[in-house]
C-alpha cells in the first residue's frame, strides 16, 4: 500500500489535503477517518523539490505514525483490502503537536489568513460505507473556529447517514485513534473492537 496527498505551500505553511491510504488499485472507498489536521507525513526527494518550486503538488508521501496505526486498523479489520481509505481534517495546515496545531488555526482563521477549503458535499461523503471520528479531546474556550468546525462535521456526517464510530471521551469528543505512548496498542485494540462490534455486522448486511 501507499499514501498519496496534495500538499500546497500558502503563506509560509505548508497543507496537506487530498490524502488516502491506497490499497491494491482499486479507487473505490474502503472507508473514510476525520482526525485533528496533517501530522509529520511528508514528500521526499524530487517530490518535495517539485513543491517548493510550484507550490503546490500531489505524489506518494511517508507514512507517519497515525498512518500506520490505521494501516494496522485496516488489516485487522478487513479480510480483503483493495481501494482506497480516505483521510479528512478538521483543518489542513500541517502540525505535528496538537496544541500548537490548534493555536495556529485560530490564529490563520482569524486574520484571514487561512484559505478557502470547504467541507466534502454529501454525494462525495456517500461513496463511503463508514467513517472513523478520532480528532481528539482537546478543549480551550478560546478555540472558537476549532469548536465550530467540530459541529460542522458531526451535523455533516448526520445529514450523510452514514455508519460512524470512534472512542468517545466525555461531552461526546473522540479520541484519536493514534496516541503517543502505551497507549497506542491499547487504542487500536479498542478501534478493532468497536469496529467489529458497530460497523462489519452493518457492511456485511449491505
Amino acid at each position: 500500500m501507499k499514501a498519496i496527498a496534495t500538499f500546497q505551500l500558502i503563506g509560509g505553511e505548508v497543507y496537506r489535503t487530498n490524502t488516502y491510504l491506497q490499497f491494491g488499485a482499486s479507487r473505490e472507498s474502503l472507508g473514510a477517518v476525520v482526525m485533528l489536521n496533517p501530522g509529520s507525513s511528508d514528500l521526499q526527494g524530487e517530490a518535495r523539490k517539485k513543491l517548493i518550486m510550484n507550490g503546490s503538488h500531489t505524489d506518494e508521501t511517508t507514512l507517519d505514525n497515525t498512518m500506520k496505526q490505521l494501516v494496522q486498523f485496516m488489516n485487522s479489520t478487513h479480510s480483503r483490502l483493495e481501494g482506497r481509505l480516505h483521510i479528512y481534517n478538521l483543518f489542513y495546515v500541517r502540525n505535528s503537536a496538537n496544541l500548537e496545531s490548534i493555536e495556529l488555526f485560530e490564529l490563520l482563521k482569524a486574520t484571514g489568513k487561512y484559505p478557502t477549503i470547504t467541507l466534502p458535499s454529501l454525494l462525495e461523503m456517500s461513496q463511503h460505507p463508514w467513517i472513523l471520528i478520532g480528532w481528539g479531546i482537546e478543549k480551550r474556550r478560546r478555540w472558537k473556529f476549532y469548536e465550530e468546525e467540530k459541529r460542522e462535521w458531526l451535523q455533516l456526517i448526520e445529514d450523510s447517514g452514514i455508519p460512524h464510530f470512534g472512542i468517545q471521551a466525555e461531552n461526546n469528543e473522540f479520541y484519536h485513534p493514534c496516541p503517543n505512548g502505551p497507549a497506542k496498542t491499547e487504542r487500536l485494540y479498542q478501534l478493532i473492537e468497536t469496529f467489529n462490534l458497530k460497523i462489519k455486522p452493518l457492511t456485511i448486511e449491505s
